[in-house]
Parts: C-alpha cells; sequence; structure tokens
C-alpha cells in the first residue's frame, strides 16, 4: 500500500524538523568544542562481509559533521567520544535504471589513540541510529526505512588536527524485522578539524 503524498511530506516534515532541533541544540551546547566536517567518498560493498546481496557498483558520496564530547588520556593511550551527524548519498545503476538512496546518520563514535595525546594513527567505532529514504536499492531489500548504524575506521591524524581515515559502514535492523539483507559500504574520509 503506497502513502498519500500528505502522508509522505508529513513523514519528511517531521524528521527535518527533529534533525534541525536536534543539531542546533548539540551545535549550541559544544560551540567551544573541538569540531570536524567530514567528506566522504567511496563504493558500495559485495556480500562478503555482513549484507546478503552486492551493491558494488554504487557510488557513495557524503558529508559528517562531528564535535568532542569528551576525551581521556594517559601515559599509553588516549580515547575520546565524538558525537556525529551524517547524510550520505548513493547512487547505483540496476536493471537500466539509476537508483538513489539518502542516508541520514546519528551516533556515537569512540575514538582510540594508542598514545598518550591524540595524533597519528587511530581506530574508531561508532553505532546509532539511521534512515535511509528507500527500503528497495538494487538487490537488496530492506524491511524498513529506520536502521541501526554502525561503522568501524582506521585513520591517521596529522599534527595541523585535519586527519585522514577508511571506513566500513554498515545498515540493517539487527533483526528486529525480518528481512534482514543489510547493506555496507567503504569510504575514504578526509576530517577537517576547526
Amino acid at each position: 500500500m503506497r502513502k498519500s503524498f500528505t502522508q509522505a511530506a508529513g513523514d519528511n516534515t517531521a524528521l527535518g524538523c527533529i534533525l534541525f532541533f536536534a543539531l542546533n541544540f548539540l551545535n549550541s551546547h559544544v560551540a567551544h568544542a573541538e569540531q570536524e566536517i567530514i567528506i566522504s567518498g567511496g563504493k558500495g560493498l559485495g556480500n562478503a562481509l555482513m549484507q546478503r546481496d552486492s551493491i558494488s557498483a554504487a557510488k557513495v558520496a557524503g558529508v559528517n559533521y562531528s564535535y568532542l564530547l569528551t576525551s581521556s588520556n594517559n601515559a599509553n593511550n588516549s580515547w575520546q567520544w565524538w558525537g556525529q551527524g551524517s547524510y550520505s548519498y548513493i547512487r547505483l545503476g540496476h536493471l537500466n535504471e539509476t537508483q538513489q538512496q539518502n542516508i541520514i546518520e546519528i551516533k556515537p563514535v569512540l575514538r582510540w589513540y594508542p598514545r598518550s595525546e591524540p595524533l597519528g594513527g587511530f581506530g574508531e567505532a561508532g553505532v546509532g541510529a539511521s534512515y535511509l529514504s528507500q527500503r528497495e536499492f538494487g538487490d537488496i531489500q530492506l524491511s524498513t526505512k529506520v536502521n541501526f548504524a554502525l561503522h568501524f575506521a582506521l585513520g591517521y591524524r596529522f599534527s595541523s588536527g585535519h586527519t585522514l581515515s577508511l571506513r566500513y559502514s554498515h545498515f540493517s535492523n539487527a533483526y528486529t524485522n525480518i528481512p534482514n539483507p543489510g547493506f555496507d559500504f567503504a569510504s575514504l574520509n578526509g576530517h577537517f578539524n576547526f
């Protein structure tokens, strides 16, 4: 059963209002915290990891906003908790048509440096919530538009504060509904610190 135009517009308006107020609230509370704009580019992955079907022909572009919530340093390592909001656009040629997917995410991210200051190589993991514009993408049919967002990354932070990272991202409903094929993509990310 299809939603009427007014129902679909109401869903998008409500989501837009929630995101607007959440980002303004967060921004007002962290005006003096370290922040990053992250520009991403990448591609979909095959079915070798968590997803059931391939979207390896898909192209991905995204922008993220991150702010440092808290950090902890000791003699051997450094930990940082970041809050992150993301938008990703995915395009895929499938069955002689171009399909598009828009993804909005919000999640906490833990970044670990194996040294006393947050410089050099690091590992990162994030788990949060995402909203996908389409339930069907390529051969993948998700049961919900609201899904969990999971990512793992390895990166390097330069003395300027700018960073490069390679990220694996996964989206699925964690078997709260069936089917749960999920989908994955990999991206190269440039983090611009301010």
